[in-house]
């Protein structure tokens, strides 16, 4: 069995490495004449990857005749009906990767999830926000509690960033600018501050 505690670090860890790689600038979307913002290059790629894996468990599972043989009826349709669910999530996850996309325009944003149905949200309209760095994301929300949320792994944050400097709300601009900027440098810091045993007890020493 997988550690819970050790894939969730590891899904952090992704997460940042995500957001290290991606590009500060997007695309131009000249339909909604705007800034796209997509998943980087290696989100996508890790996607693709991981369906390519799940796929191959699907094959087993589904595909060679041992993988159900001498096996209860009830187990050999659960495997079934698992393999079924491992090809729908093998399937939706790079499809999203590479559909999902949100556009900065000078009215607000835009959002296009994976079945294209899109999510509008004017700068007026944004009252607050919340980052979950562990899951990449960033929700903005109404006050009337609508919400649009984009991924951190998206490539345009400076774009996104420069656009909402001249059309969010001043105070909640900086709030959310000195969020974005501070995302990764506070657990960085809040590391590279704490001593060690032995620096503390030589530390200690010396003022004696």
């Amino acid at each position: 069995m997988i550690d819970p505690g050790a894939a969730q670090a590891v899904v952090k860890q992704l997460n940042r490495w995500y957001r290290q790689r991606a590009k500060p600038h997007g695309i131009i979307d000249h339909y909604h004449r705007g800034t796209r913002m997509c998943y980087t290059a290696v989100s996508r790629a890790v996607a693709s990857g991981f369906s390519a894996f799940l796929l191959s468990i699907a094959v087993v599972l589904y595909i060679v005749p041992n993988a159900t043989a001498e096996k209860s009826f009830e187990m050999a349709v659960f495997l079934r009906t698992l393999c079924l669910g491992i090809v729908a999530l093998a399937i939706l996850a790079p499809v999203q990767a590479f559909r999902e996309f949100t556009v900065v325009t000078e009215d607000g944003l835009i959002k296009s999830n994976l079945f294209g149905r899109e999510t509008r949200m004017s700068w007026p309209e944004i009252g607050s926000y919340q980052i979950k760095p562990d899951d990449n994301q960033v929700i903005f929300l109404t006050t009337t509690k609508a919400k649009l949320t984009m991924s951190l792994s998206y490539d345009g944050w400076q774009d996104f960033r420069e656009t909402a400097a001249r059309h969010l709300d001043p105070v909640l601009y900086w709030q959310l600018q000195h969020s974005l900027t501070n995302l990764d440098v506070k657990r960085i810091a809040s590391r590279s501050t704490k001593l060690p045993g032995w620096a503390k007890w030589f530390s200690t020493g010396q003022k004696r």
